[in-house]
């Protein structure tokens, strides 16, 4: 079948690759910190996409990766030259966490390491913290940013003085993933409760209803250290305790993403107010419909990096969500239709087609 968004997904995995080769090369040692603390399978897709991305520059394992405090104390025992990679899953300026985030005590602790912050948004709980951020990373002498939307993008530009690049969420960095065997399901929602862009949908679902999930809360298990990690670092040649744990995280974040992903697999059309919602729907090669207020971060973040895709489409409303859905396309015996038209695949992708589809909604 032919993937609707494999030429936004290659064309955001060389962005990456280019902005991560400006720090490493290959052979060269590197450090991936602030490993996700959730069960959320697209906060786990950021840190797996790195960890694919960061390999396949440097061919090696990084002589440290995790999150916790006695990781950002091992941080002086590895090589100088190892620059210090932090995972965008969460959004920078979290007032749930503060002034102990592990990314200010990674730049007040280690002023002369070269620190880049992959891709995520900015989003400051109060003025305290953006000034506490402002002078942390002034003070800091080799301290990269990078935003994955438009207004964080600009933020960081009017507050940070250190080198600022936009680019697209280290999710992308992942290989496509197989979609698992599941039940049929014609919509399926999948949806934050709470957030500043949180929209009211229940309109639409009385007319189009499905199953509605918010995926956050993957079994434990998935997290529980296993043998074949072992085998897979010795097998990349990871003899070290800290190459035997970093294979750990990059397992159990390719578990949650499975879980993710089988949560999708059955689903014609998907419904979600989620970024990595988003991502992960775009990587299955799954039409969906992004929810989220006029103006918000997850519109940018689609229109800065994905809107010239079929696949997805927004909406701000109830009713601009029915209208959505019957925009998206839609596949048959392994040929992809829109308004019951075939769409024309053989050169480039098609142009977007307005004219609803009746017998969605």
């Amino acid at each position: 079948m032919y993937h609707l968004g494999e030429v936004v997904i290659r064309r955001q995995q060389e962005k990456l690759i280019r902005s991560v080769r400006k720090f490493v090369s290959r052979g060269q040692p590197y450090i991936i910190m602030d490993f996700p603390s959730t069960k959320d399978p697209g906060h786990h897709a950021s840190w797996l996409g790195l960890v694919n991305v960061l390999y396949g520059i440097t061919g090696r394992l990084p002589v440290l990766a995790g999150g916790s405090p006695k990781s950002i104390d091992e941080v002086k025992s590895t090589p100088g030259d190892a620059p210090i990679f932090i995972c965008g899953w969460s959004d920078f300026g979290d007032g749930r966490i503060g002034r102990d985030d592990i990314r200010y005590r990674l730049a007040c602790r280690y002023p002369d390491r070269t620190i880049v912050q992959m891709p995520q948004t900015i989003d400051f709980a109060n003025e305290s913290l953006k000034e506490y951020a402002k002078r942390t990373i002034g003070r800091h002498r080799k301290f990269f940013f990078m935003t994955r939307d438009e207004q964080s993008f600009e933020l960081a530009k009017a507050n940070f003085d250190c080198d600022i690049e936009a680019g697209p969420d280290t999710a992308f960095g992942i290989e496509l993933p197989k979609p698992f065997e599941a039940d049929p399901l014609r919509v399926l929602y999948v949806m934050q409760p709470f957030g500043e862009d949180d929209v009211d949908i229940a309109e639409a679902r009385a007319i189009v209803d499905g199953p509605l999930t918010n995926w956050i809360n993957g079994p434990d298990s998935l997290s529980r250290m296993r043998k074949s990690s072992v085998v897979k670092a010795a097998m990349r040649c990871g003899f070290s305790r800290a190459e035997m744990v970093a294979q750990h995280h990059e397992d159990v974040a390719a578990r949650y993403v499975d879980y993710g992903v089988k949560m999708l697999s059955g689903a014609q059309r998907i419904i979600t107010n989620r970024l990595h919602g988003h991502i992960l729907c775009l990587l299955l090669n799954k039409p969906h419909v992004a929810v989220a207020r006029s103006g918000s971060k997850l519109h940018d973040v689609i229109s800065s990096w994905a809107g010239d895709t079929p696949l997805v489409e927004k909406a701000t409303n109830s009713s601009e969500l029915l209208a959505a859905m019957s925009r998206l396309p839609y596949e048959m015996n392994g040929t992809w239709y829109r308004s019951s038209i075939p769409m024309d695949l053989s050169h480039s992708l098609p142009a977007r087609d307005l004219v609803p589809h009746p017998s969605i909604v």
